[in-house]
């Protein structure tokens, strides 16, 4: 997807190509743990391209109007694209290593939020079983259970006792299997589109030279 838009000369000096990419960050199970759209790009200088930062390239994308640019102008800008394909492409790249790496230390706190999450559910449920096994060892002993009443009883006490003590093993489990997912993230980029910038400067050149 390729667009355009005109921008004012107090935001651009000379027309610059921006390049949209989806980056997927991927955890040590190759589950999906973010996903985001990024941008990069620089302005075209004499048919060179000069790399923008990304506050500039924020500032500029910002300044965009609705207004596209003329087509003689998209021709123009697009018989350069050869030039500095290679370097646009480069850019966006590197604005993705940037990124996953600013992601790092967020990615660590969200494990451990998730890891805090399920801690907190399984010590939850750990409590509501202890509690249920205290409360119903004085009817155990209240009740004249018949025979087949009393083992379904036992065999219902036994399951929950059985499953308390699965609960730390579980906690340690689950909280591993949660940093693991986070760890060594890896990103892919999915290149998504082209726009380009004109001042209206350079507008006003372009259609002076022509023929």
């Amino acid at each position: 997807r390729i667009c355009s838009h005109i921008v004012s000369d107090s935001a651009l000096q000379t027309p610059a190509v921006l390049a949209h990419g989806r980056i997927v960050v991927l955890g040590g199970d190759n589950h999906r743990i973010h996903e985001e759209v990024i941008v990069a790009g620089g302005i075209l200088k004499e048919g060179r391209f000069v790399r923008m930062s990304v506050g500039d390239t924020k500032a500029a994308f910002s300044a965009a109007t609705g207004q596209a640019a003329p087509d003689f102008v998209q021709d123009h800008l697009a018989g350069l694209w050869p030039r500095y394909r290679d370097q646009l492409l480069a850019a966006l790249e590197a604005r993705m290593t940037e990124r996953t790496k600013n992601l790092e230390k967020f990615l660590v706190e969200r494990a451990e939020s998730e890891v805090a999450k399920i801690v907190a559910i399984l010590t939850e449920l750990e409590r509501v079983i202890k509690k249920e096994l205290t409360d119903q060892a004085p009817i155990q002993l209240a009740f004249d259970w018949t025979p087949d009443e009393k083992a379904q009883r036992d065999r219902d006490l036994n399951a929950l006792r059985r499953r308390l003590e699965e609960i730390p093993s579980e906690i340690q489990r689950e909280s591993e299997h949660l940093r693991s997912r986070f760890r060594n993230p890896t990103a892919r980029l999915f290149p998504i589109a082209v726009t380009y910038l004109v001042p209206e400067r350079a507008i006003m050149e372009l259609q002076g030279g022509r023929p």
